[in-house]
């Protein structure tokens, strides 16, 4: 996936990125928004965004519908046995650390999360053709997303970006998002948290 170049959903193929794109569109509480090229024929894809204006009620109704969820687990077998590699990776550096967060729900049943009044909205992904950067096209999906959250109820947005050649943490910082903590993925990129409060 050329527009989205790292992290685990992207290697694991064009199909997996849809099927985890699609959740998105069929969540109430998920956004997608895409700019095409009018001109090119037929119309060409010149970037997209998507994201949920309610990250918690997102999650919360994605693990509930048992069939997304076995679609997008049986889409990523797939993926995964025809990607040694990336089966590989998986294995090495995400089953231990989900193991043990899973025993470790399961040793405290009656622990819940704690639970915040404010409604954080989630920009997850924002990709631009390369030959459509400075355009201003990435600057007008993130000014579009951050107003729909904003008229949702979202009190809160953030994303998170790699600070590597990769990522795009200049950008964020050039329209005035503040920059939060940065942390080590299982896959040893170093990503940075960054946040903008809408009330």
């Amino acid at each position: 996936m050329v527009l989205l170049p790292f992290g685990l959903f992207p290697s694991l193929g064009a199909r997996f990125v849809r099927r985890w794109q699609r959740t998105f569109l069929d969540s109430r509480h998920g956004i997608g928004f895409v700019v095409v090229d009018p001109t090119a024929a037929p119309e060409e894809l010149v970037g997209f965004l998507v994201g949920t204006s309610d990250q918690a009620a997102y999650a919360t109704a994605l693990m509930a519908d048992r069939r997304t969820v076995a679609s997008l687990a049986v889409t990523g077998f797939a993926a995964l046995c025809v990607r040694p590699r990336v089966a590989a990776r998986l294995l090495r550096s995400r089953i231990r650390p989900w193991t043990r967060r899973l025993l470790h729900l399961q040793t405290e049943p009656g622990q819940t999360r704690s639970i915040t009044s404010a409604q954080v909205a989630v920009m997850t992904a924002l990709a631009v053709q390369p030959e459509w950067r400075k355009s201003g096209v990435g600057e007008r999906l993130v000014a579009h997303f951050v107003e729909y959250v904003r008229a949702a109820g979202a009190t809160w947005v953030e994303l998170q970006t790699s600070i590597g050649p990769l990522g795009a943490a200049g950008f964020y910082e050039r329209l005035g998002w503040e920059a939060g903590a940065q942390r080590f993925t299982p896959d040893g990129d170093v990503i940075r948290t960054y946040h903008r409060v809408l009330y």
